[in-house]
């Protein structure tokens, strides 16, 4: 699995689809269901640490119709689960439609953004959602989820566990210019202050309320900290890097001690937001 992740992290899985379409979605779950075969559905990869003996079972990309994206009328964006969200972004700005800027810097899926309610500190995904289109393993078809059989919070929703095949958004329309200085922008913020270019799965924890946890791994000293193949970002302590052949337990001996430290200094226990999936 460090071939599908952005971490370059993870043992083999038993067997690894890419679903280009929801007949071939269908089948796999139909049969999954016959055999009582585990199947994990991924997106990018870009959140997630895979332990180093792997996934038994299946672990799914959706891709090719998964990555189309419909643009409807009264600015509303029909994306499907595999389109990435940059992507997305540069396609409304090219159409001028506003609103989703800041999630330019999210490099994951929509499926994933969605389970996840993936953003930043200017918007979340869930702020623009309209509907939501799931499939159900057990009746092999799709359904669509309205704003309000759906819940979004800081960093979770109630489609965890659920198998996203697409969602709408709501835009607005906008000026292109303006649009695509906005992008820009928050393109050269992230460059500036997150360390883009190497193996990682950006922020390791959630912010406590009204704190930053880059700030409170800095004060206890973890900066630049390694084990292993990994350490704690030099350029943002919320991040952890594999500069080095690291190995999950490497990031998960990280994950233990910043937990220690913290807990220790400021009586504050860390939550992941990081996915953590797979046998150690």
């Amino acid at each position: 699995m460090s071939r599908h992740t952005s971490f370059r992290i993870g043992g083999p899985a038993d067997c690894y689809l890419e679903l280009r379409s929801r007949e071939e979605l269908s089948r796999l779950m139909s049969l999954a269901r016959d055999l009582g075969l585990p199947v994990f559905f991924l997106g990018w990869g870009s959140n997630l640490l895979v332990r180093d003996r792997g996934i038994r079972g299946v672990a799914a990309r959706l891709r090719g119709d998964f990555e189309k994206v419909e643009f409807l009328e009264d600015c509303r964006v029909r994306a499907g689960a595999g389109v990435r969200l940059p992507r997305l972004v540069c396609l409304c700005a090219a159409r001028g439609l506003s609103g989703a800027e800041p999630l330019v810097g999210v490099p994951g899926t929509v499926g994933g953004a969605l389970v996840m309610n993936a953003g930043t500190r200017e918007r979340e995904i869930g702020d623009l959602v309209r509907e939501v289109e799931v499939f159900d393993p057990r009746a092999l078809s799709a359904r669509s989820l309205s704003p309000s059989e759906l819940d979004f919070s800081y960093r979770a929703s109630s489609l965890a566990g659920r198998i996203v095949l697409s969602g709408l958004l709501q835009l607005k329309p906008g000026d292109k210019v303006d649009i695509i200085r906005r992008i820009r922008d928050c393109q050269r913020k992230r460059l500036q202050t997150q360390p883009i270019h190497t193996f990682n799965v950006g922020s390791i924890f959630k912010n406590p309320p009204g704190r930053f946890v880059a700030r409170l791994i800095e004060e206890a000293g973890l900066k630049g900290k390694a084990r292993g193949g990994a350490r704690v970002s030099p350029k943002h302590a919320n991040f952890i890097e594999n500069f080095a052949g690291a190995k999950a337990a490497d990031v998960l001996e990280l994950v233990r001690e910043i937990r220690r430290r913290v807990k220790a200094s400021r009586g504050l226990e860390l939550e992941l937001e990081m996915k953590v999936v797979g046998e150690a």
